[in-house]
This record gives structure tokens, C-alpha cells and sequence, in this order.
């Protein structure tokens, strides 16, 4: 079976290379990534050869997008490219796993291998994990995960204190700050 094998990275590679290209943009600590702006409007005046094509379901089959990062060219399924520009997370994901292969995948980066059946190629490897990690550190990066449960930790014990403060009755909590956290 032959198989693509990418040039080795690790989840933390992957996570710095998606974190640098935030902080280049300015949206290091931005909860939500601009994918589509993204990707019809800094990426082609990142690389000014860059194309995006939108094709029907006909065209692309089974296919929500494609990714040929020698000939500057990312295809999207009409359909997948609609839901994104509207913001639906799973295809919002698709289009950033497609940047993903588009960041990571130069050709020099990726050989073809005949793989003995039943070999697996290890997930640092495997450009389709690498696509997805980075899609997940582009969308929701690990530094901001922490910073969301922080929040989330800070605003139970905030609720806990104000029901103490309320002897456990019944409160109207969209006007109450909690200080002191």
C-alpha cells in the first residue's frame, strides 16, 4: 500500500506553528479565528498565488476539500464553503485543516512510501493528523482552553458565593458582579 508520509512534527510544533501565525495577525488571544477571512483575503496577500476554489458536489464528490499546496490551490465543496462563511464549527474545521496542509505540506515535506499491510504510520507523520491538530490549535488554542476553564472555575466560585450571600434562595444573578475573585 502506498501511503503519504509527512516530515515529522509533534503536537507542540504544530501548536507553536499555529500560535505564530495568530500572534503575526494579531489574534494571539482572540477566542475566535477568522477562518474565512482568512483564508479569501490574508492568504492570498501572504502567498499572491494563492487560489480558493469553490466547486459544486458534483465536482468534488465525497470530497469537502482539497488541498495542493505545489500548485497554491485549496478546493472547497460549495456547500462545505457556505456553512463555514456561516460559521458552523465542523466546517469552519474542514477549511482550517485544508490550511493546515496548505501551511504544513509543501511538497518537500511530504514522500511517498510503500508501507508493509497492516503498517500504520505514526500520527506524527500522518499529514491528516498534522492537518487536524493544526486546525484544532488554529480554532481553539491550547493557551486559551486554560484561560476558558480558568474563567469557567472563577465564575462557579463566584455563583457559590452569591448563593451564600443569598442563604440559597432564588436570585436574579444578569446584574450581580462578583468581586474579590
Amino acid at each position: 500500500m502506498t501511503s503519504q508520509i509527512a516530515q515529522p512534527l509533534s503536537r507542540k510544533e504544530i501548536r507553536e506553528i499555529a500560535r505564530d501565525l495568530r500572534k503575526a495577525l494579531d489574534l494571539e488571544n482572540e477566542p475566535y479565528f477568522p477562518i474565512m477571512p482568512f483564508v479569501e483575503g490574508i492568504l492570498p496577500r501572504i502567498d499572491p498565488k494563492f487560489e480558493l476554489e469553490i466547486l459544486s458536489k458534483d465536482e468534488m464528490h465525497d470530497f469537502h476539500g482539497l488541498t495542493f499546496p505545489d500548485r497554491h490551490q485549496i478546493l472547497l465543496r460549495e456547500d462545505v464553503y457556505e456553512r463555514a462563511c456561516d460559521g458552523k464549527g465542523r466546517d469552519r474545521f474542514t477549511v482550517a485543516h485544508e490550511v493546515g496542509h496548505y501551511i504544513l505540506h509543501i511538497p518537500s515535506k511530504i514522500v511517498l512510501a510503500k508501507l508493509e499491510q497492516g503498517t500504520a504510520i505514526p500520527n506524527f507523520m500522518d499529514p491528516e493528523w498534522q492537518a487536524d491538530a493544526f486546525a484544532g490549535e488554529l480554532l481553539m488554542p491550547a493557551h486559551l482552553k486554560s484561560l476558558k476553564l480558568l474563567h469557567a472555575t472563577k465564575a462557579e466560585k463566584c455563583n457559590k458565593k452569591r448563593e451564600n450571600h443569598c442563604n440559597g434562595s432564588p436570585v436574579d444573578r444578569s446584574n450581580i458582579l462578583c468581586k474579590g475573585t
